[in-house]
């Protein structure tokens, strides 16, 4: 009973085996290994970009946004713009902090990371401002117009993983609602989750926007104009980078450097020895009220005994201290001989 129940099984394979419909794979033996059909098409290497080296090194001011929520943790990028003594000033979208249920961390590529503290947000531009300690990094300067057609713009992040840029151009304006301005800038390039928030590079490295998502290999976000008022609003001007020393032989008051005009240029290099270069720089007037010494008392000039007692007796200016001291006078004297004369008639 035991073999025919396994002779009925293996029949019952054999059959179903014979019942396969064929197809252009299976015209090879179904036992044997055979030459497999073309790859699919479908496959997308952004699906795994994010977890694979992208060979890009980090901008020392684009961070990672790790914000805390009630049922997860929101993961975007952000950028340093601003820093004074003690603190920074870090953009990125709102949306990645909305919904944080406590203090964000901001991870710089160094190993520097801040609790950070959201200070200001529009939700129309979803821009978010969030106070950090100040890191090592050199805040991005935000660039002084918004980006023209054509021009070569570039995003960054660390999306879920690893940092990665990508570079496109400039395409048209946006807005983000009846009544709003055009000020989204979209250039084609493709982000990832968690580049929300990061910068958007002009050719100059400046902040050209804030990326704030994708649709279909264009990215859009916040231009540099936006940025700036927005900055504004949170009381700050944006970071202005020192200039590096220009190298040259020749003269600096030749090369035209400093604010002066031109007529004062020429003066100060005449070789009459007419112009006076003072060195001394004065304070304003508050610092110097702070800081100079309160004035010594001068001691008074000596008197002259003979002009106040003439002016003490003057009947005219004294008059009345005359008679008071006349009147008081005659007291002590009454007094003084009622007391001696009495005691002589004891």
């Amino acid at each position: 009973m035991r073999c025919l129940r396994q002779l009925l099984t293996i029949g019952c394979v054999v059959v179903a085996l014979g019942t396969v419909p064929r197809c252009a794979v299976a015209q090879l033996p179904w036992w044997g290994w055979g030459q497999a059909g073309s790859p699919t098409n479908t496959w997308d290497p952004e699906l795994v970009a994010d977890y694979l080296l992208t060979g890009h090194t980090p901008h020392p001011a684009v961070v990672r946004i790790v914000a805390p929520e009630r049922t997860g943790t929101s993961l975007g990028s952000g950028v340093l713009v601003d820093a004074n003594r003690s603190q920074g000033l870090v953009l990125t979208n709102w949306h990645v902090v909305r919904d944080s249920r406590s203090a964000v961390l901001v991870q710089f590529a160094d190993g520097f990371q801040s609790a950070g503290t959201v200070i200001r947000w529009d939700e129309a531009w979803d821009l978010a401002a969030v106070v950090i300690w100040k890191p090592e990094a050199t805040p991005v300067a935000v660039a002084a117009e918004a980006p023209a057609l054509g021009e070569q713009l570039t995003i960054a992040g660390y999306g879920r993983g690893s940092y990665r840029e990508q570079t496109g151009a400039c395409t048209d304006y946006l807005s983000p609602g009846t009544g709003y301005p055009k000020e989204f800038v979209e250039l084609v390039a493709k982000a990832r989750q968690g580049d929300s928030g990061g910068p958007i590079f002009n050719e100059r490295r400046e902040l050209a926007g804030v990326l704030f998502g994708q649709n279909d290999g264009r990215t859009i976000g916040s231009c540099s104009t936006r940025v700036r008022a927005f900055l504004a609003a949170a009381g700050s001007q944006g970071f202005t980078p020192t200039p590096i020393a220009e190298f040259s032989n020749a003269r600096a008051i030749d090369r035209g450097l400093g604010e002066a005009d031109a007529t004062t240029r020429l003066a100060s290099a005449s070789t009459d020895a007419s112009v006076q270069r003072v060195m001394h720089v004065p304070a304003p007037s508050g610092f110097v009220a702070q800081l100079a010494p309160p004035p010594m008392p001068q001691p008074p000039p000596p008197a002259d005994p003979k002009a106040e007692l003439m002016q003490l007796l003057n009947p005219l200016t004294n008059g009345p201290a005359l008679l008071s001291a006349a009147g008081g006078l005659a007291l002590v004297v009454l007094g003084l001989k009622t007391v001696f004369g009495g005691r002589r008639r004891e």
